[in-house]
């Protein structure tokens, strides 16, 4: 059996493997005694039947939880392919799935582009998760602890973060994403900072995040540094009495001297003007 093209399966401890897609989501694996933990379902049905072949790979152990590290489409549209799992996430992760409205947006959005799973999109029956907690939930999973962490809003205002302490391994959604550009364009930017914080208290090593490369500590600084400064350049701009416009292309070529070979930089600027009015608001 052939492994997903575009693939790549990284066992980042005995029995927990990162499933990283080339320009894509990635996913979690981690193998228990008796099943298996999935860490995000993916963008459609088929990417989800894509992860369980890859799954089988590793084990024959049947699919027991699903965690959601957040409610987006691209993390979350594949949850329907596992009934007979239990479909973890934040509270809030929830509510924004069964938000109609919000998915109908994002519906209209993927269509739109035309990409190759566009037409699948239409199909998709969205699936919340059907056990949610609010602040933290521990599991006892094949020997280990495994902490699921909300820490704050930040990409959106149910991500959560899973840890293994054992390890020292996080998995961080699209929160952080080492040297990657994140989605701000719904997210909390002024809540993000203090969110980020937070995640450096736990004390990971590695991390792999919602999209790109595995990452270790000093990336994980990195990318708080670059939330901090846009936040903090936003602000200053805006005490300054700059306007969207003017504050938006500021803040964007101050970025750009350290910023542009991360991935997904080109698409910043279609968020900044919500950073700019969000951050605002709260001025």
């Amino acid at each position: 059996m052939a492994q997903t093209p575009g693939t790549e399966i990284v066992e980042l401890a005995s029995g927990i493997y990162a499933r990283l897609h080339e320009n894509l989501t990635n996913a979690g694996i981690l193998v228990g005694d008796h099943g298996v933990m999935i860490i995000d379902s993916l963008r459609v049905p088929s990417f989800a039947r894509d992860l369980y072949e890859d799954v089988k790979l590793i084990t024959d152990k049947p699919i027991q939880y699903v965690i959601d590290t957040h409610s987006h489409w691209d993390h979350s549209w594949g949850n329907e392919v596992f009934p007979e799992a239990t479909i973890i996430g934040h509270q809030n992760c929830y509510d924004e799935m069964i938000d109609v409205e919000a998915q109908e947006i994002w519906l209209n959005k993927i269509v739109k582009a035309n990409d190759p799973w566009s037409e699948e999109a239409k199909t998709v029956q969205i699936t919340p998760p059907n056990l949610t907690f609010d602040n933290k939930m521990s599991l006892y999973f094949g020997g280990r602890q495994i902490d699921l962490m909300y820490l704050g809003k930040a990409h959106t205002s149910g991500d959560i973060f899973i840890n293994i302490p054992s390890e020292y391994l996080l998995f961080t959604g699209d929160v952080a994403q080492n040297r990657g550009v994140p989605f701000m364009g719904d997210g909390y930017p002024n809540e993000w900072p203090e969110t980020d914080a937070k995640i450096l208290e736990i004390g990971a090593d590695v991390y792999m995040g919602g999209h790109g490369i595995i990452g270790d500590r000093d990336s994980l600084k990195s990318d708080k540094e670059f939330i901090d400064i846009i936040v903090g350049e936003f602000k200053n701009k805006i005490s300054d009495g700059q306007d969207l416009e003017t504050a938006s292309s500021s803040v964007y070529e101050y970025l750009r001297k350290d910023f542009a070979g991360w991935r997904s930089f080109d698409k910043l600027e279609d968020s900044m003007g919500y950073i700019y009015t969000e951050i605002k608001n709260k001025m």
